[in-house]
């Protein structure tokens, strides 16, 4: 029983890491179309946009993970 509570806690874990990841999949997807957009025109767009897509997404894996031990379904 042990052993399945904590292969829960590990699948609840890499799911939210597989929502954070495929926000990344978006952001390049919509950078990779080809139709233009004054965004794309800058040099330095790109960068900016994953990094602040990073930043997003490391703090909704926090909170995700904050949320999970608020309601006390993993134990971190």
């Amino acid at each position: 029983d042990n052993v399945r509570k904590q292969l829960i806690q590990f699948e609840l874990l890499l799911t939210t890491a597989t929502f954070v990841v495929a926000i990344f999949g978006v952001v390049v997807g919509i950078f990779g179309m080809n139709f233009s957009i004054s965004l794309f025109d800058e040099p330095e767009a790109c960068k900016w946009v994953l990094l602040i897509t990073g930043a997003c997404g490391i703090f909704i894996f926090c909170t995700f993970l904050w949320f999970f031990r608020h309601r006390r379904l993993m134990p971190l």
